[in-house]
């Protein structure tokens, strides 16, 4: 039986969604989550995830696959999150027809990245989950966002160590949007979230627009500049950093037909 299993975990103490085939591995969201349903299949589970998130990415919505027997009746959404740790949970788990597949079926994805404007403090609960970088423009930072959308080579936003293939992806929306402020603390400049759909990424591609939109709320790169390092189509050409990756949430995967878990 193929399990669709949709998940949220918290990235900081893992290092990345993969697996890492060596002597004393790292611990990884799919490791842990491979382990446990091994202990419940009583045997090998292999696990494929809609994509890799990197080390210290958190997940709100990660969705993966793996081939369960049918032996017994299970349900392994509770008798998962007994298993595994509390920075993961399993929020669904449903059989699916067996050619669905997490990653090759996944018609976009939406990421979320947060910043963190005031210098003074950061509520201790958001510092996992947000990039403190102090006040930004936001003005300047929505200018550029125009750039960052439809169809285009993103090689640019591409960090080393990539795999080969096409650079091109669609990024169908791209959002700034101010959080509401935080109870119970002094005031605060918002924390904002950048919002961005795609029919896929490249690596580390959002932490690269993040990291070039904060480079435009601090005056440090014209967002007319954009087009312009686009076209130049090499991560060298880019001159902001890439933004940390705690501040990174995968939000959801959705999928073509009939492979939903609304359908």
């Amino acid at each position: 039986m193929r399990l669709k299993l949709l998940l949220a975990y918290t990235g900081t103490r893992y290092h990345g969604w993969q697996i890492q085939e060596k002597p004393n591995p790292p611990l990884t969201v799919q490791g842990e989550l491979e382990a446990a349903l091994g202990k419940i299949a009583g045997r090998p589970v292999r696990v494929c995830g809609s994509g890799r998130t990197d080390a210290g990415v958190h997940a709100k919505g990660q969705t993966a696959h793996c081939d369960v027997p049918v032996a017994k009746e299970i349900d392994w959404r509770r008798s998962l999150n007994a298993l595994l740790p509390r920075d993961i949970r399993v929020i669904r788990a449903d059989a699916v027809r067996p050619d669905f597949h997490a990653r090759n079926d996944a018609a976009q994805k939406t990421y979320h990245y947060q910043f963190w404007q005031e210098r003074n403090f950061c509520p201790p609960e958001l510092l996992p989950f947000v990039w403190p970088c102090g006040p930004l423009d936001v003005e300047a930072m929505r200018a550029a966002l125009p750039h960052l959308a439809g169809r285009r080579d993103f090689a640019v936003f591409r960090n080393a160590g990539a795999d080969g293939g096409s650079t091109c992806r669609t990024v169908f929306s791209v959002e700034l949007t101010p959080l509401p402020p935080q109870e119970h603390y002094p005031p605060h400049r918002p924390a904002l979230c950048f919002s961005v759909t795609a029919d896929g990424f490249l690596k580390q591609m959002v932490r690269n627009m993040a990291g070039l939109l904060v480079a435009c709320g601090r005056k440090r790169i014209d967002p007319r500049l954009v087009p312009k390092f686009l076209d130049a189509r090499d991560r060298a050409a880019l001159p902001s950093p890439t933004a940390p990756a705690c501040g990174l949430t995968l939000v959801s995967v959705d999928y073509r037909s009939g492979h939903s878990f609304h359908s």
